[in-house]
């Protein structure tokens, strides 16, 4: 029998249980057998609603959906030692769209979304809501094509400086700041790392995150960096501190 990884794993709401039959449904045997086009016989990684991963083999494939007995349960990978919350001020849909993907598969357990005085078009709790399927499912995708066992939460905030005070460690990328290699990151920690829009952040909003009691204000170098580019090369040099 074949086992394909080329994609880490699929998902199913329903609980794994070794020697049982189930079916599949919906997008996901969608993408199993349209996309995939895996066969009869082939076996693959299946999540449980549970989170526990399982091979599987596939018993009966239809066109719509797909029968696969459960095998033996397998290992998911860890997540990141270091706990490290993404916060993004807005930035326009594609730039955050990549930014989502690209967070995900570094590692981010969240990502929040913030209005910061020089972003073009604010977000608003409405909004949010409305966009917030499809902004989950390109995290969710991405966490399956990087094998995380599960996306990073996705949050909007009215009040940053209030989100900002359940951190004991803050991260600001202030083009004025100090160097990277001076801050000093321990695994078992929460961290928040702070990423302005477009324009980046106005003076005074730099001077009040600065007062914040745990804030370090850091620099990535002198090159002027696009906001989703900051957000990722950041997170990059945290998570692989």
């Amino acid at each position: 029998m074949l086992f394909n990884t080329i994609v880490s794993y699929f998902l199913t709401d329903q609980n794994l249980i070794s020697g049982r039959e189930i079916q599949i449904t919906g997008n996901e045997a969608k993408h199993i057998l349209l996309s995939r086009r895996f066969k009869k016989g082939e076996r693959l990684a299946l999540q449980g609603g549970d989170e526990k991963r399982f091979k599987v083999e596939i018993v009966n494939a239809g066109k719509k959906d797909l029968t696969v007995k459960v095998l033996d349960q397998i290992p998911a990978p860890p997540e990141p030692t270091i706990n490290i919350a993404l916060f993004q001020a807005v930035v326009n849909e594609k730039a955050l769209d990549f930014i989502l993907q690209k967070g995900t598969e570094l590692g981010a357990c969240k990502i929040v979304l913030f209005n910061s005085e020089n972003v073009a078009t604010k977000l608003s709790v409405d909004l949010f809501k409305k966009k917030f399927p499809r902004w989950q499912k390109i995290c969710q995708e991405a966490a399956k094509q990087c094998d995380r066992v599960h996306p990073p939460k996705i949050e909007f905030v009215d009040d940053i400086k209030e989100a900002l005070s359940n951190y004991q460690n803050i991260v600001l990328l202030d083009p004025a700041g100090g160097r990277f290699k001076d801050l000093i990151i321990e695994e078992d920690k929460d961290y928040a790392i702070l990423v302005g829009p477009e324009g980046g952040f106005t003076q005074q909003e730099i001077d009040r995150f600065k007062s914040l009691p745990n804030c370090a204000p850091v620099c990535l170098g002198p090159l002027i960096l696009r906001a989703e580019t900051a957000a990722l090369a950041g997170l990059a040099v945290m998570i692989n501190f």
